[in-house]
């Protein structure tokens, strides 16, 4: 039985890069992903070029080569861009309704895009539910907001399943890995919040292989998927762990605001679809997929 085929729109964006390497690794178990660049296809890719998604045409042509059984929306603004600029962040909105367009002329029956925790704001004391309000306090956690809303009516209008994927922190495109890396060896320690029981924040992570996976079950999951889902591993880590983990120096700063500490997802509904990936984990094995996904060249 061949292979299903998965089309990742955002392949040069900073996940896309690590979840190519991701693939490597992984030898395109279980399912096949053709990735999506806007103008330059490397070397021994699996892809196709779709420079402008006003233009339905690329997919639909892709699709009927290689038809798709899920498009995974991971496309954003083409130059980096502050969080807290509106105006750019609208390009999270109108790529995704692009998408969603050529997705659905093309016969594509299920999209998973793209969303954040950032749309759940600051910290509620426990961990965010799908359920939860909705109260993002940046200008990239609003335009996440509002493209799940565009989303969610696009789906019944088009009568296409259409599922936001509130991710949690990458390791590796994530500020702190992120720093990390880009620190000289020789470099000042990295600053990291202490708070009064010695522990750093507390996050929910994933690492690029583990996403792989997680992405690749998803796509071909046989049970419907909800209009939203948190992503992440089941069980938060610490960034001074993170740290520790990847040999990085750090010192700690003082910080006795309890509301900062704890802003982690509940993935269980995550963990109910995906029962054949291992979302259990530690800062160790998180950090280990990041650094591996780094010797792929």
């Amino acid at each position: 039985m061949p292979r299903p085929h998965i089309a990742f729109l955002g392949a040069s964006g900073r996940i896309g890069r690590l979840l190519r390497k991701a693939e490597r690794i992984d030898g395109g178990a279980n399912a096949q992903i053709i990735w999506q660049f806007r103008d330059h296809l490397p070397d021994g890719t699996k892809g196709f070029l779709w420079p402008n998604f006003s233009d339905p045409r690329p997919l639909i042509t892709a699709q009927s080569k290689t038809p798709f059984t899920a498009i995974l929306v991971f496309t954003g603004a083409s130059q980096p861009a502050r969080k807290d600029d509106a105006e750019a962040m609208k390009a999270h909105v109108f790529l995704v309704d692009q998408a969603i367009t050529a997705a659905a002329q093309a016969g594509v029956p299920r999209v998973l895009v793209a969303s954040s925790s950032a749309v759940y704001g600051a910290g509620k004391g426990r961990a965010f539910r799908e359920e939860d309000d909705l109260a993002p306090i940046n200008a990239y956690g609003a335009a996440k907001a509002e493209m799940e809303g565009l989303a969610a009516r696009r789906a019944n209008a088009e009568g296409i399943e259409i599922c936001a994927l509130r991710i949690g922190n990458v390791a590796g495109a994530d500020m702190l890995l992120g720093n990390a890396a880009a620190r000289a060896e020789d470099g000042p320690p990295l600053d990291l919040d202490i708070f009064p029981d010695g522990a750093g924040p507390r996050r929910s992570y994933i690492g690029p292989q583990t996403l792989l996976k997680t992405l690749k079950a998803l796509s071909a999951s046989p049970r419907p998927l909800p209009a939203c889902l948190n992503l992440a591993a089941t069980t938060p880590v610490e960034m001074n762990a993170l740290l520790n983990a990847a040999q990085v120096s750090w010192r700690g700063r003082p910080q006795s605001d309890l509301a900062h500490q704890n802003i982690t997802l509940d993935c269980s509904a995550l963990a109910a679809l995906c029962s054949g990936v291992d979302l259990e984990t530690t800062a160790r094995n998180i950090v280990t997929e990041w650094t591996t996904c780094l010797e792929q060249t």
